[in-house]
């Protein structure tokens, strides 16, 4: 999670550098409000200023999204899920954190993750593997960065465990009609998982998740 001190921080500077704030001024109210949500959302820091109106990549990837992201109502109703492909550096991220910025400020709980983290909790002993599950499960947009075979342990019993773990969070939230956004490296995304667990993620994706390529070079490379 953002710790605090950061994020009173920003709010602080916002304030100072505005010259109505000694007044009270709604405008900055409003963003230090937006900012909390990102805070709540565990949203990276580095995306909270950024909008994907300035996304530089792939451009028909980004014309579609921006006709999805035009109806956040609808995409929550919709349900449909959706998995961002593509090399590093081309804005996976970018445009995930801007799509639950905009599901967060208009009233929608949601959840930035990664792969790492996600398999770091499922397998640790002192987290509430439970209560995890249900944070997973509950929100109404969720993220998972990083969606990648290089976070499971190279174990049979640790890919047991984690397959069958998330496998029962995506299912449940794809059944649920819960928009799931899984941003991956990976070519091939349905081996991500290994054996029965392979053959069922795919079987899930083909129904309930809409799979984009993202092209273009490295932008953080600039």
């Amino acid at each position: 999670m953002i710790p605090i001190n950061k994020l009173e921080r920003i709010k602080k500077n916002i304030k100072k550098e505005c010259k109505n704030c000694s007044s009270g001024c709604i405008k900055c109210e409003l963003k230090c409000s937006r900012l909390d949500k990102y805070a709540l959302s565990n949203i990276p820091v580095e995306y909270w200023t950024k909008s994907f109106k300035d996304f530089e990549g792939d451009r028909n990837f980004k014309k579609i999204i921006r006709d999805r992201m035009m109806d956040i109502d609808s995409l929550y109703d919709s349900g449909k899920s959706m998995i961002f492909s593509g090399n590093l550096g081309t804005g996976k991220t970018y445009t995930a954190c801007c799509f639950l910025k905009l599901a967060v400020t208009n009233g929608y709980s949601g959840l930035y993750t990664t792969m790492a983290d996600v398999v770091a909790n499922m397998l640790s002993s002192s987290v509430d593997t439970s209560r995890y599950y249900s944070e997973l499960i509950s929100k109404d947009f969720l993220t998972i960065d990083e969606f990648s075979s290089h976070w499971i342990f190279p174990s049979e019993r640790a890919e047991q465990t984690f397959g069958t773990s998330l496998e029962y969070v995506l299912r449940t939230r794809f059944q649920n009609q819960l928009p799931t956004i899984l941003c991956s490296n990976d070519n091939d995304i349905d081996q991500i998982f290994g054996g029965f667990f392979a053959k069922s993620f795919k079987s899930l994706r083909s129904r309930h998740v809409d799979v984009f390529l993202v092209g273009g070079k490295d932008y953080r490379r600039k």
